[in-house]
Parts: C-alpha cells; structure tokens; sequence
C-alpha cells in the first residue's frame, strides 16, 4: 500500500494534521487519565507502546481508505488538544462515524465544536473522494456533553443500540445520533 496525501485541515485556530510517534506521551495521556475514558468505548491505558499502536491504528485508517483520524493542535502554539476523525466510511451506503476526544485540561474551551464543524465541512464537501449522506456518532448514555455537542451540531437522536459495545469485562449501550447532508447548514 501507497502512503497517500493527508489532508491538513485548519480552522480559526486549529491545524488538524496527521498523528506521528511524537504524539505518544499525550496520546497516552489522553487515554490514560480515567475523566476522559469515562465516557470513551475502550479499556484505560495501561503502557504507552498501546498509545503508539493506536497512532498505528489510526493512520492505518487513512493508508486503507477506512476513514480518518487527525491530531487536533493549537495552531499558533502546536499544543496537542486531542484527536477527532471518521471511522467505517463506507461508500456504497454514502455514510461515516465521528468521533473525537480531547486531553481534559481543553475541554469547554469550544475546541471540540470547531474540530467536529472543520471535519464535517470536510466530509460533507462536493470535493471529498466519495459522496457521503450521513455521519453518525455512538455515544455512550452517560456522556451528556457529548450528547449536547452533538445535538448542536444537527445529529439527530435516533435510539439506543442496546448493549453494542464490549470493554472493561461488560456489555454497554450507546446512542446513536445522525447528521444527514440536508441538514447541515453549509
């Protein structure tokens, strides 16, 4: 497989770009801080080489045409905030999956809303590689400010997906919410 161009993203103040290796020490951070994993649909971080194959993971995404995933960062300063992307891009049914998640000390700040509007601009528009109708984003019941995000961002409510994931020794619920392309404001 070929390394493909990844697009870098910008908006008023962030640069969304590729995660390296150099990325490991707040990736780890990231998913081993115990405030953050509460609402997150995997087990906490335990070593950082699992942080280093998830950056692996996530740039596996993009190499496969599977999806996405960008570092989020200041852009005058280059601080690392957290990460956001697209997972299960399918383009026979023209849909993706969002998510995001931010290191603790950025959160409330409004740099989650303006990731989450520059990727789906992104997706959503006529340049992208494949027409894409609908973003979804499972979201744990419990996780009210990620409800709240995403209900400002047009999603939708469509149910919750009984017991669909599995971390931590246990079955657990999540939301589903949609974006459709007609509903968002360009």
């Amino acid at each position: 497989m070929t390394d493909k161009k990844f697009p870098v993203l910008t908006s008023q103040r962030l640069k969304l770009d590729r995660l390296t290796q150099k990325d490991i020490k707040n990736v780890f951070g990231i998913f081993s801080d115990p405030a953050v994993i509460e609402h997150y649909d995997v087990e906490i971080f335990k070593d950082k080489n699992e942080a280093s194959e998830l950056i692996k993971y996530f740039n596996s995404l993009h190499l496969g045409d599977g999806g996405i995933r960008w570092a989020i960062r200041d852009k005058k300063t280059g601080s690392f905030i957290g990460s956001c992307g697209y997972s299960n891009w399918n383009p026979f049914d023209h849909s993706a999956v969002i998510s995001y998640e931010l290191a603790k000390a950025y959160w409330g700040k409004g740099y989650a809303s303006e990731a989450l509007t520059t990727i789906i601009n992104f997706i959503f528009d006529d340049s992208f590689h494949f027409y894409v109708h609908r973003i979804e984003a499972l979201i744990l019941p419990s996780n009210q400010p990620s409800e709240s995000l995403a209900k400002r961002h047009h999603f939708e409510f469509e149910g919750t997906l009984k017991e669909k994931c599995f971390w931590n020794n246990s079955f657990h619920d999540m939301n589903m919410f949609a974006l459709l392309r007609k509903n968002w404001p360009k």
